[in-house]
Parts: C-alpha cells; sequence; structure tokens
C-alpha cells in the first residue's frame, strides 16, 4: 500500500517536471527566435488567457478541489459529473466574453486590432482551460497515468509544432498560437474519452451549483483584483516602456520557472491535504503542517539564491544568449519575490481551506489599489527596475495581511518560537 501511495507522487511530480519543463524551454524557444519583442508581444497577450484561467479557477477548480475532496467516493463520481457539465457551460460563456472583449478593446486601441489573430486566441484560451480542467479531474480521481498522458500530448506536442515552426523558418505569433491550440485541442478530445459521466437528480445538480456559487461568490471577484494586483505592472510597463519590458520581465520569470515544479504541485494537491487535515484535526495539525512546508521551500530558496548570486550572467547567457545579460542582475530580484509567492501560496490555500474567501477578495483589492498608487512613480524613476521592485512591495503587503486573518482565525504560526 506504502508503495503504491509513494508511485502515485512520484506520477505526480514527473507530471509537474513535463508541464513546468516544457514552458521552461518553451520559453526560452520563444525569447530566441520571436525576438525581445515578438516574445512581449506574446506574453502580453497570453494575459488574456491567464485572465480567463483565473476565472475558471475560482468558479470551477478550487471548489472541486477543496470541497470534491470532502466527499465520499460513492457520490464523487456524480459530484465530477455535474462539475463537467458546469465546465463546458462556462466555456460557452468564455466564448462570448472574450470574443465581446477582443471586438470592443479596438475601440479603445488600434494596437488591438488583432485581425484573424483572434481567432487563435479563443480556441486556445477554450481548449487550455477545458485541458486544465480534466488535468484537476485526474487528479482528484487519482488517475495520474492519465494526467500524464494528457500532459503528455499538450505539453511535449506543443514543443515539437514550436521547433518544427522554427525548422522551416516560418515561426510568428500566429503559428504560436496555433501551436498551443491543435496541442491542447488533441488532449482536451483524448482527455474527455476518459470521464465517467454518472446520472444524479436534479435537487443534487441544483445543490452543487448553489455550493459553487457560495463558495466562489468572493473567489470569482477575488480572481478579477489577482489577475489585475499580479499583473497591472507588467501591463503597464508595455504601455509606457514598450514590449521590451514585458519580454525581460517574461524572461526573468521563465528562468525562475523551475520553481512552478513546486507550485503546480503544491496548488493541486495541498487544497486536498489541507481539508483533509482541517477536517480531521483542526487547526493545530494545520499549522504546523504549514510551518513544516515552509522551512522546506526556504532551504531550496536559500540553495538557489547562492547559485543565482555566482551565476546570474552565465545562466541568462546561455538560456537566451549575450543581448539579455545586462538584465541578469533582475534575477536577484525575483529570488525574493518567488520565496514571497511560495509563502503567500501556502498561506492562500490555508484561507480557502477556512472558506474565508471574502478576505482574499479584500487582500486583493487593497494590493491593486496600492500598486495603482505606486506603479507609476516607480516605473518612471527607475523604469524596468521599478517593475521588479513594485512586484516584491506587493507580496510582502500580501504576505502580511494573509498572516493577520489566519492569525485572527486561529491559525498560529511562528509565534511558539
Amino acid at each position: 500500500m506504502l508503495s503504491r501511495i509513494k508511485n502515485k507522487k512520484s506520477l505526480v511530480f514527473l507530471d509537474q517536471m513535463l508541464v513546468s519543463g516544457s514552458n521552461f524551454l518553451l520559453g526560452i524557444l520563444l525569447a530566441r527566435f520571436l525576438g525581445l519583442d515578438g516574445y512581449g508581444q506574446f506574453a502580453l497577450l497570453w494575459l488574456i488567457v491567464l485572465f480567463f484561467s483565473s476565472l475558471q479557477l475560482a468558479y470551477i477548480i478550487s471548489p472541486m478541489l477543496t470541497l470534491g475532496s470532502k466527499k465520499k467516493s460513492f457520490v464523487l463520481d456524480q459530484y465530477l459529473s455535474i462539475m463537467t457539465y458546469l465546465q463546458f457551460f462556462f466555456t460557452v460563456l468564455l466564448i462570448f466574453c472574450l470574443y465581446l472583449f477582443l471586438e470592443i478593446a479596438v475601440l479603445f486601441n488600434d494596437k488591438w486590432k488583432l485581425g484573424d489573430l483572434k481567432i487563435f486566441i479563443i480556441v486556445v484560451t477554450s481548449f487550455f482551460l477545458f485541458h486544465e480542467y480534466l488535468r484537476r479531474y485526474f487528479i482528484i480521481k487519482v488517475q495520474y497515468y492519465k494526467l500524464l498522458f494528457i500532459d503528455s500530448i499538450s505539453y511535449i506536442g506543443q514543443i515539437l509544432f514550436i521547433i518544427y515552426f522554427i525548422y522551416i523558418d516560418s515561426l510568428d505569433i500566429r503559428m504560436v498560437f496555433s501551436a498551443i491550440g491543435a496541442s491542447f485541442i488533441l488532449s482536451s478530445l483524448l482527455g474527455l474519452t476518459q470521464v465517467k459521466r454518472v446520472r444524479s437528480r436534479e435537487e443534487y445538480k441544483k445543490l452543487v451549483f448553489l455550493k459553487n456559487i457560495n463558495f466562489s461568490k468572493w473567489l470569482v471577484f477575488t480572481s478579477i483584483l489577482q489577475w489585475g494586483s499580479g499583473n497591472f505592472f507588467i501591463i503597464v510597463a508595455g504601455v509606457l516602456l514598450g514590449n521590451w519590458a514585458v519580454g525581460i520581465i517574461r524572461v526573468m520569470q521563465n528562468t525562475m520557472g523551475i520553481f512552478n515544479v513546486l507550485f503546480l504541485s503544491l496548488e493541486n494537491l495541498l487544497p486536498i491535504s489541507f481539508a483533509r487535515i482541517y477536517n480531521s484535526e483542526k487547526s493545530k495539525n494545520l499549522s504546523d503542517y504549514i510551518e513544516k512546508l515552509f522551512l522546506f521551500g526556504f532551504i531550496i530558496f536559500l540553495s538557489f539564491f547562492i547559485l543565482v548570486y555566482l551565476f546570474s550572467s552565465d545562466i541568462i547567457s546561455l538560456l537566451y544568449g549575450k543581448d539579455y545579460t545586462e538584465y541578469a542582475y533582475l534575477l536577484y530580484y525575483y529570488m525574493f519575490i518567488y520565496l514571497f509567492i511560495y509563502t503567500s501560496l501556502l498561506l492562500r490555500i490555508t484561507i480557502r481551506t477556512l472558506e474565508l474567501t471574502k478576505q482574499l477578495f479584500k487582500i486583493n483589492l487593497y494590493i491593486l489599489l496600492s500598486n495603482i498608487i505606486i506603479v507609476f512613480p516607480l516605473i518612471k524613476i527607475f523604469e524596468i527596475n521599478g517593475i521588479v521592485i513594485g512586484i516584491l512591495i506587493s507580496h510582502i503587503l500580501y504576505i502580511i495581511y494573509l498572516y493577520y486573518q489566519l492569525k485572527k482565525n486561529g491559525i498560529i504560526l511562528y509565534e511558539k518560537y
């Protein structure tokens, strides 16, 4: 039994390595072959995909991981069948909203005249989100071989497509979205064949729907604010400094992509673990568990900080070429930023476990307002350095507020020391 659990955990880790490694390699290929300006344009367009992904995380995925984990096995299939129908509904609504947004955006800025690229963005967004839903479906069902299968199709597939377009010297923004779209379409269709459909009573469907609404009503607004606060500096940098600045920031984020293996694993597994610990043992053991996870992460970040401090220029030059080495020092900032991201991830999942989703809305509202106040002077005075300084300040404020809310609700961290 123990060896089976270990094998399952190793499959999850292998899958996260696949996803993060593929995204890391994709970032390198796009930065090298699209150029700094082209990569920056792609990064700005990808923010649209991430915006709708954050809404899906709030309304579909977070409730499914947190509430579904509390359900007994005999009702889990019914619950997941209803969630699959909700995902279909969400996707149809998404297509309509995204098309409307892209049509209206042109009225405010001529740069948003995307032509036929709009169709590529809509298709990629729709199937990327469906793929993300299927990933969580297989995780909660503990079907990790199926998870690994669909991720192999999508993430290895898009790398192979991109390499082919590079080989025939036809890589541009449209070809990038074509490669990503084709990969996620194939993985989603194959994944859907493995989804179990179970009939359930209308009363239970209504109950699940209302429970989702109640759980996620603040998370939806929170996700919008979180997307805004998290990307506000990048969006303003694109306006004030140009696509090149966005490209540089994305290069730094991509270089730190090794930590996405850790973050993706935690985002998928911790809501389940936290919910089970809190349900059975309440706050004391959950506090101890969070402290152990923080110490584990701190040791990892300290080790990598030493490597970055010694070899930052060599790392950037090796991955992206010598044109990027003058910005290698930004990696120092990002080591601290990612430590704070890790810490806030632990605290944010705890807040969701306690179902204090209204508090997440409040903090993201405060963070967005503070970003609006400081963003323009920081970028005007410090230019690209102002972007990373502002992002760092945002994460520090975020952690302070989360800690305060958890303390109010009985989750005491480190005070015994």
